[in-house]
């Protein structure tokens, strides 16, 4: 696909992702100062007639922790936008907006000029055929067993009214995606059992660190070194013990998303990796914290299926 400016990008996440219609009302939802993706998206908002409500929230709180001054303008919108370094996607006025009034989300977390602009360039169409199948797989099996290079070794118990697919389509009421977007996800989910070998997280972990979480019945109960003491004390510091506990389970499907850029939202999105969060999703699992992890190049089965191996989707 040729090059597009940012404001080409905007109009065509409005008509292709979201199929803004004249006069719906959209809140545009920011934490930084001078945005150019945040300007961009209102001016496309305005061209095509739609009924703009700007917003700028503190960027001092952490990701997807409650925002109830906004809970009211939320519910009285048709479509959330939010340009923002702290995630709102499972914050619980998104839930009650998306569930209850059928609000329709586009969550863009740490997504700076470039990482939008190539967001906008992936093929949408191909990356909903490996999110659907992946997806009609996992709703066949009652487990997933992982293990990556770096000493991952854990299995998921699957819920399959938990799944989901984010495949940049939020054309649908209530229907949240992430952009960039390409991943199936479980959440919220209770057991899993064994060892998380961190690959990639947001809070200071690379893969030289060799950070490892013992799990038990979904929640940490051990750690391997001082990093992994540090991660965890950091979630612990957030919320408790809740916030130790293991939320979602999500395998990356987008084929433009080959290896680390250090931003947790690309990164969890990577073809063929996996990722595990811990605290909460929204009114279902409240915790004032929902903190990803990357694992690389896993190899995966469902049931006794092999569908992934060493990274590579079957």
């Amino acid at each position: 696909m040729a090059q597009i400016t940012i404001q080409k990008a905007a109009i065509k996440l409005l008509k292709q992702n979201i199929n803004l219609r004249k006069h719906e009302k959209v809140v545009v939802v920011t934490d930084r100062k001078n945005c150019p993706i945040f300007k961009a998206v209102c001016d496309a908002v305005k061209l095509m007639k739609g009924n703009l409500t700007e917003i700028h929230i503190t960027k001092n709180r952490t990701h997807s922790s409650p925002l109830p001054k906004l809970e009211k303008t939320f519910i009285q919108n048709d479509v959330i936008i939010a340009i923002t370094d702290k995630s709102i996607s499972h914050c619980p006025e998104t839930g009650i907006a998306r569930k209850k009034y059928g609000v329709r989300v586009i969550s863009m977390v740490e997504v700076d000029k470039n990482l939008f602009l190539k967001a906008m360039r992936v093929n949408q169409k191909k990356i909903k055929i490996i999110g659907n199948k992946l997806s009609k797989k996992l709703k066949k099996c009652k487990k997933v067993r992982i293990r990556t290079p770096s000493g991952t070794e854990i299995k998921v118990n699957v819920i399959k009214d938990a799944i989901d697919v984010d495949d940049g389509d939020s054309t649908t009421r209530g229907k949240l995606n992430n952009l960039p977007y390409g991943e199936v996800a479980m959440a919220p989910i209770n057991i899993v059992d064994g060892v998380v070998a961190i690959d990639f997280s947001r809070v200071n972990i690379k893969p030289e660190y060799h950070v490892k979480l013992i799990l038990r019945k979904g929640k940490i109960i051990d750690y391997n070194n001082r990093k992994a003491k540090n991660f965890v004390e950091y979630l612990r510091k957030i919320d408790g013990e809740k916030a130790l506990k293991v939320v979602e389970l999500g395998l990356g499907t987008n084929p433009e998303h080959k290896s680390l850029v250090g931003k947790i939202i690309h990164d969890e999105k990577i073809i063929g990796s996996a990722h595990i969060a811990f605290g909460g999703f929204g009114n279902k699992r409240k915790c004032k914290i929902h903190e990803d992890v990357v694992l690389l190049k896993p190899t995966i089965f469902f049931d006794k299926k092999l569908v992934i191996k060493k990274g590579e989707i079957l």
